[in-house]
């Protein structure tokens, strides 16, 4: 027979070693719950701080190196176990993903665009010309009578600084004519070189909203009239680019590659409508192969929804719509010339064999 006191004293064990656990597990509770407080408080300053700074500076130098430092600050915060993004995932500097100001939130009043500036001396329309018109390449295939591809500029009178006589500020560089419509000149002459068919739109957007009685914002939607008319006008239509300029400086959109300049290429995704993976996955495939062939030419792929600027750039129209920002307000015909090469190289390799 079990002693009394063996019968008594069990249960108090059994709900000593219960108590434990339960004080045990509110212990981690509050742990956790700690750690978790100190991380946001951590958030909350590096954000106050970043207010403030962006408050008192305009310097965008200062401003890219910082954003990029609390971007991965916050990744490795958020992250503690070092996990990487996913390798799939299409390739982004670090700087782009801070919400930095794209070209198409930047809405000036619409004379910014009408005054006219001097052009500079070195400027010469003839030099986009001349210098695009070289021998055709053999690619053994052709579009023969067929345009297939579709080029346009939405942002039509994204000028260049080296091209415009005494004007040094970004914001103030656009022009009627020494703008991003040549660069559009040069992927059409450029493809039509590689055997493929375009259509190249140069139509002053400006000009257009301007008589409408519309502003810059509604750059796209007329840009968007002019697509659709394209597409019911020729079926033939199977990729469509929206040639843009960065307004960062030079040292953010130019690059060396084997020892020459390129000025550097972003492509944009907007996100806010239904089919932009399809869009998305002709981007990657444009980026992985100038990954391959033009090392660092390219900044990567930027996705954008519609809190971060338009979102759709008319790129619901057809899967294969993309915007390609093709350097930027310091870059030389020279140095848009051998981009321009790169992408129609690339260009051509999709179209042929993708």
């Amino acid at each position: 027979m079990a002693n009394k006191n063996e019968i008594t004293n069990t249960p108090n064990k059994s709900k000593k070693k219960k108590s434990k656990s339960t004080g045990f597990f509110y212990l981690l509770v509050i742990f956790i719950a700690s750690l978790l407080l100190v991380a946001l408080a951590f958030v909350y300053k590096g954000l106050k701080e970043d207010a403030t700074s962006s408050s008192q500076t305009n310097d965008p130098s200062s401003s890219e190196s910082a954003d990029a430092s609390k971007f991965s600050f916050y990744f490795n915060l958020l992250n503690p176990f070092g996990e990487k993004p996913d390798a799939s995932e299409p390739k982004v500097e670090a700087s782009l993903k801070t919400g930095q100001q794209a070209s198409d939130e930047f809405l000036p009043p619409m004379k910014t665009f009408i005054d006219e500036k001097e052009l500079s001396s070195s400027f010469n329309e003839a030099l986009f010309d001349d210098i695009s018109s070289r021998t055709n390449i053999d690619t053994g295939h052709s579009t023969l009578d067929k345009d297939v591809i579709y080029i346009y500029q939405s942002h039509s009178r994204e000028a260049f600084l080296p091209y415009l006589k005494n004007v040094n500020e970004p914001e103030e560089a656009f022009h009627s004519k020494a703008n991003v419509t040549l660069v559009g000149k040069m992927l059409g002459k450029a493809l039509e070189r590689r055997g493929i068919g375009s259509t190249v739109n140069s139509t002053d957007n400006i000009q257009e909203l301007n008589s409408r009685g519309m502003n810059y914002g509604s750059s796209y939607l007329v840009a968007g009239e002019q697509v659709k008319a394209a597409i019911q006008d020729n079926p033939d239509l199977e990729v469509f680019i929206d040639i843009h300029r960065d307004s960062l400086r030079k040292d953010s959109t130019t690059v060396n590659v084997n020892g020459n300049d390129y000025a550097r290429i972003l492509f944009i995704v907007g996100t806010g409508h239904k089919e932009f993976k399809k869009n998305l996955a002709f981007a990657k495939e444009l980026q992985l192969q100038l990954d391959t062939k033009y090392p660092n030419l390219s900044k990567g792929i930027l996705e954008k929804d519609k809190s971060q600027g338009n979102g759709v750039y008319n790129q619901n129209l057809a899967a294969n719509a993309i915007i390609v920002e093709i350097g930027g307000v310091d870059n030389t015909v020279d140095e848009l010339y051998l981009s321009v090469e790169a992408l129609a190289d690339v260009l051509s390799d999709n179209y042929w064999h993708e």
